[in-house]
């Protein structure tokens, strides 16, 4: 009977603690009830994308100024919070505290219990052989968490430790490795590894990085009409603008007066006279005919 009491006394006891912890805990400010960290490396930049989309336990008290930590060397992108209708609200401002611990406090006002932060985190290294290391620090505690790692397109060799739990494939053919893990405590600390090949220097999201698709050929074909056109209207500007200069030239050489025009002499001879009576050449002071000896006419 002692050990039954004494068991009934003890259970009694633990359940009362935790009603009496259960109320204190539900009303932590900065306690998740869940979060998904979304880490995307090579989406749409050479560098790690990490999107966090939180919900918060405590939705009585809003809007309100919440806080979530980054690492130290990151470049935040996007404070905001979900709509309702699930739409995304206007970007936020936010105040970035760094400390000492080697991550940077990042606080914004929320008007919603439901939120995005998302930053870019040079994290990559190695070539073609990358890896990173990625660190999650909880500012308070969350209930539920979910980490999933996208894997870029062209990679090879693909590895997550710890072990992924699991892996889903979206429709545009990203694959993703995935994380559970709950009831995670106030400046826990969750880490993950990626490693992978990948010789394609481009970011996953251009299409013109990716060598199965005709886009390639297409950009190829359309640069090098463009640059046909380029050519073909430098070439035409500069014949204008050559034969701008010519004309411009001719008009500011002075040219050379024109020859004077020669007067056209006119031999005026004058009308031969001949004798009315025989018909022999006058001359011009003749009087009389030097044959017949006949007197010249007047006017002849």
């Amino acid at each position: 009977m002692s050990i039954r009491r004494w068991w009934f006394g003890a259970t009694s006891a633990l359940v009362f603690s935790l009603l009496l912890l259960a109320p204190a805990h539900a009303q932590t400010p900065d306690r998740l009830s869940f979060l998904k960290i979304s880490i995307w490396p090579e989406f749409d930049q050479p560098s790690v994308l990490v999107l966090y989309d939180g919900v918060l336990a405590d939705t009585s008290n809003l809007p309100r100024a919440i806080s979530i930590l980054i690492p130290a060397d990151a470049q935040l992108f996007v404070t905001t919070w979900y709509n309702p209708d699930g739409t995304l609200a206007p970007e936020q401002p936010a105040q970035q505290t760094k400390q000492d611990d080697g991550y940077t406090r990042v606080t914004f006002i929320v008007t919603q219990p439901k939120f995005r932060v998302e930053y870019y985190h040079d994290a990559l290294r190695g070539a073609p052989d990358k890896t990173f290391d990625f660190a999650f620090k909880a500012f308070g505690a969350v209930d539920t968490l979910t980490l999933e790692i996208q894997e870029p397109l062209r990679a090879t060799n693909f590895a997550v430790t710890p072990a992924p739990q699991g892996t889903r494939t979206d429709p545009d053919g990203f694959k993703y490795w995935t994380q559970n893990y709950t009831n995670i405590a106030a400046n826990q600390v969750i880490t993950a590894r990626v490693k992978y090949t990948k010789t394609d220097p481009h970011p996953s999201v251009l299409p013109a990085a990716n060598p199965s698709t005709s886009a390639p050929t297409t950009s190829a074909a359309s640069d090098s009409t463009n640059w046909l056109l380029v050519v073909a209207l430098v070439a035409l500007g500069i014949a204008v603008v050559g034969g701008l200069l010519v004309l411009q030239r001719r008009a500011l050489t002075p040219q050379p007066a024109p020859p004077p025009r020669a007067k056209k002499r006119r031999n005026k001879k004058r009308a031969a006279t001949f004798c009315s009576q025989c018909g022999h050449t006058l001359a011009p002071t003749d009087k009389f005919c030097a044959r017949c000896g006949t007197r010249r006419q007047e006017g002849k």
